[in-house]
């Protein structure tokens, strides 16, 4: 990673350890009473502040179903965030409206604290064109590190030492262990996918699996197609790849991942075309009626049934 986004990400931990210190700032607003609860807006996050401190103490300060990168908090939000004895976020990769929105630092817990700098994953930045459009560029830091089980492991220990100990004294304890169960399943889970794929590749959509695979020591190979709904064509190199890769009898399972929406017409196309099935597969990076780890472990399971049915 670059000498840069290092510095960033080293900051973004110096700053979470002086959350850790300062665990006992009082009032949001001078001597207004902080409320006894953890403000969450992504679905790693309201999973392990519930884990650590229930789910009755957790509050979402964000909509369902809104991608991570695009949603902005309102006023509204910011309130809430800002009275909360204490806020779990990402960080501002997975994040980027933390960067303007001034929470205050002794009282913000960031995910991204516990993943080394080492761990990070980071794409390269291409340039191309959809359909001879306007030329763009893509790249930087893959986010979605709560799909990796161990990363997963190490950012619940962190968060259940800052949030219970900045929540103890009022409301109910937490609710009995369970998430080292629940993610030894999902790891179960991701082991058998590899073993179903014995060696071959899977294509996905985006880089959102990049850290999954690599634990499950999975090939994996991407294809930006950017498509998401919006009825735009296709980025041409994307295309072109897919195609390419395809082609290559044997070394891929056959299957079109999206990590995100799926879109018909092109599935449609990719299956006729170029024989590839497609599987939509949830990374459980926003707010849901269903827990991340929940929709991590049914997506693992859906693509392994994809790939090698019973």
């Amino acid at each position: 990673m670059g000498t840069v986004r290092t510095l960033l990400l080293s900051t973004a931990i110096a700053l979470c350890g002086c959350s850790d210190q300062l665990a006992g700032t009082e009032g949001a607003h001078g001597t207004t009473p902080l409320r006894s609860v953890v403000a969450v807006t992504s679905g790693p996050a309201e999973l392990l502040a519930a884990a650590a401190v229930g789910q009755a103490r957790v509050e979402r300060v964000a909509p369902s179903g809104i991608p991570l990168d695009r949603w902005r908090p309102d006023d509204g939000a910011l309130d809430a965030m800002v009275s909360a004895r204490r806020v779990l976020v990402l960080g501002d990769e997975g994040e980027p409206w933390l960067q303007r929105a001034g929470l205050p630092p002794s009282r913000t817990a960031r995910l991204e604290a516990a993943v080394p700098v080492e761990r990070w994953i980071e794409v390269g930045s291409f340039t191309h064109t959809h359909g001879g459009g306007e030329s763009h560029t893509h790249g930087g830091v893959v986010v979605e590190t709560w799909t990796d089980p161990d990363l997963l492991r190490a950012m619940a220990r962190r968060s259940a030492v800052q949030l219970r100990s900045a929540l103890e004294g009022g409301g109910a304890a937490p609710p009995p262990g369970g998430l080292d169960g629940r993610i030894d399943a999902y790891a179960a889970e991701l082991t058998a996918l590899a073993a179903a794929l014995d060696g071959r590749a899977l294509i996905a959509t985006h880089h959102g699996m990049e850290y999954l695979c690599r634990w499950a020591g999975i090939r994996l190979e991407v294809t930006e197609l950017e498509l998401e709904g919006s009825g735009a064509p296709p980025n041409d190199a994307a295309v072109r790849e897919l195609a390419e890769l395809a082609g290559q009898e044997g070394a891929q399972a056959g299957v079109l991942v999206w990590p995100g929406r799926l879109d018909p017409t092109f599935a449609e196309m990719a299956q006729q075309e170029l024989g590839l099935r497609s599987v939509d597969f949830d990374l459980g990076g926003t707010l849901s009626d269903r827990d991340t780890l929940t929709r991590l472990t049914q997506s693992v399971a859906r693509l392994r049934a994809a790939i090698a049915p019973e």
